[in-house]
């Protein structure tokens, strides 16, 4: 009767070792959270882009969920760096979701960031490509302060800076930028709440929706 009992006792364990490796990768093929704030598109104009003609125009196409609070305000964010994760430039616009038509179910919000061409030493960058990684957040206005509430996936991808010289061989125009959403990104994005350099735009002026800090 024992060694019955033995031989059932591992069976049984040589099964569960043999399904661990299955259940592991069930969890591991599980879809990532999808905020119900989401970046759904990117645009850059002009392109070709080089220093010194005028800013670059990134326009963040964001998708509010279902209950947006007509109260809360829509953050978007951006920093440009250097393939080596040196920071450039850091930018956000904040606009009052009031100053927007909420249409029934969900709505698209464009929120256009302009970037100078200049690094952080406000130094015209050179010619080259540089990433950028972008971010929305809802915030919501608490007793003078404001909170996040939602944070959608980080949007990230490559811009390219042009030499003065290549705005003569093609005429500038609007281009769709490739990026892919995930949830890591750098501090300086990740920080919910306040963030450093950035401020709210007066009522009055949300419709503007062009921040250059």
């Amino acid at each position: 009767m024992i060694p019955s009992r033995l031989t059932f006792i591992t069976l049984v364990t040589l099964l569960a070792f043999g399904l661990a490796p299955a259940s592991l990768d069930a969890k591991r093929k599980k879809p990532a959270y999808q905020p119900p704030l989401k970046i759904v598109d990117i645009t850059t104009a002009p392109v070709p882009f080089a220093p010194g003609h005028g800013p670059m125009a990134l326009t963040v196409t964001v998708e509010l969920p279902e209950n947006a609070d007509e109260f809360d305000l829509l953050e978007v964010s951006s920093l440009i760096s250097v393939p080596t994760r040196r920071s450039i430039r850091f930018l956000a616009s904040r606009q009052p979701l009031n100053t927007v038509v909420i249409e029934a179910g969900k709505s698209h919000v464009k929120t256009t960031l302009l970037w100078d061409g200049k690094d952080q030493t406000r130094q015209h960058v050179p010619q080259g490509t540089y990433t950028y990684e972008a971010r929305a957040k809802l915030m919501a206005r608490e007793e003078g302060f404001t909170k996040a509430k939602i944070v959608s996936l980080f949007a990230r991808g490559t811009l390219d800076v042009s030499a003065p010289q290549a705005l003569a061989k093609q005429p500038p125009h609007l281009e769709h930028v490739p990026f892919v959403s995930d949830e890591s990104g750098s501090d300086l994005l990740q920080e919910e709440g306040e963030d450093p350099g950035v401020e709210d735009q007066p009522e009055d002026a949300g419709d503007a929706e062009k921040v250059e800090p």
